[in-house]
């Protein structure tokens, strides 16, 4: 690597890594302040209350860090003419800022990679602990169609895989073939195991004198498979909160079932690519910077560099909660401006190559 690109990626990270930690720790203060009656009475439990606030603070401050660091990192070298000095000595601007879009765009791979992980669903952890003081949470309820079976769960805990008193119709058009009732399950290698159950078969021809239902008894059945906890409670899940792995298994596993996932479509789209604001800014703004401060107020520069990105990302943000709202398509509210982005950046790319 060149001594001006290690130069400017240095000085890049530290800005940035300064204005993530302050920006994650005002969130973290901010939050506990807020919630502070809702705070568990164990000290381990608040420690694991504040580390899960400061892991929820990511998804906000890790786009609008990346960015404010660039312009940190650009005014530090106009006001000490090193900027210029890069370009005295031959530098073009595209060399000098590919290290530092090659950073952000890393680091947004880096975040989009967490979101494979159980880091997606911090917010769902710190809310247990403010309902319930504990990690042991249920999800109540559940009613939904799967692989032309109607599926009642009454309690399903998706940490532990299991579940309690579950009913499983089988249908056939309108029509009740079969009914399973199940006092417990358990999800184990991409199949649940029923314990304790009573099958109730109907006659598909209902007649006087004919054959009456037929009940049995049975102590362990193998059913519904692929049909993972995670999948059942992201249908129940108001916070629309998933795993990019999970977002994708559910749209797989209910598109055929008349089942709305919009909200899952949105909710993905926003993780893969909302992220990508950040590296993208990065360049346009790159390319509006002053040379140097003589012939341009950094103040006033700066000022709008920052107004600039706070408000795109603060439309962006929108778009992406309208988007999950069903207001308008995700393609349109969160896929759409990117690309704008993406495209505007390359031209500016394009035109000082």
């Amino acid at each position: 690597m060149k001594l001006f690109a290690r130069y400017s990626s240095f000085i890049y990270l530290k800005y940035f890594f300064i204005i993530f930690i302050s920006l994650i720790g005002f969130y973290v203060v901010i939050d506990t302040l807020t919630n502070l009656k809702n705070l568990p009475s164990s000290a381990n439990l608040q420690l694991i209350y504040v580390s899960l606030t400061a892991l929820i603070s990511v998804n906000y401050i890790l786009p609008i860090s990346l960015v404010l660091a660039l312009i940190v990192t650009m005014i530090n070298l106009i006001r000490s003419n090193e900027l210029v000095s890069f370009y005295a000595l031959g530098v073009s601007k595209n060399r000098l800022i590919m290290p530092i879009f090659t950073i952000a765009l890393a680091i947004s791979f880096g975040y989009i990679g967490l979101c494979f992980t159980q880091f997606a669903y911090a917010k769902e952890r710190q809310e247990s602990l403010e309902d319930f003081q504990s990690f042991e949470r249920f999800t109540n309820w559940i009613f939904l169609r799967f692989e032309n079976k109607f599926i009642y769960i009454d309690k399903l805990f998706g940490d532990k895989q299991s579940a309690k008193d579950i009913k499983i119709f089988d249908m056939n058009g309108s029509q009740i073939l079969s009914q399973i009732i199940a006092k417990e399950g358990s999800y184990k290698d991409n199949i649940w195991i029923l314990k304790d159950n009573t099958i109730i078969t109907l006659p598909q021809d209902i007649k006087l004198g004919g054959s009456g239902f037929e009940i049995k008894n049975l102590d362990e059945i193998v059913a519904l498979n692929n049909f993972r906890p995670r999948i059942i409670e992201s249908i129940k899940n108001s916070d629309n909160l998933y795993s990019i792995g999970d977002a994708i298994d559910a749209i797989r596993t209910f598109k055929n079932e008349n089942i709305n996932i919009t909200k899952i479509k949105s909710t993905l789209y926003s993780m893969i690519f909302f992220p990508l604001f950040a590296p993208f800014m990065i360049l346009i703004l790159y390319y509006y910077m002053p040379l140097t401060g003589r012939f341009a107020s950094l103040a006033i520069a700066s000022f709008i560099s920052i107004f600039v990105s706070l408000c795109l990302w603060g439309v962006l943000f929108l778009l992406v909660r309208i988007s999950i709202n069903g207001a308008i398509a995700a393609e349109f509210g969160i896929i759409l401006p990117i690309v704008i982005l993406m495209l505007f950046a390359g031209y500016k790319v394009y035109k000082h190559r």
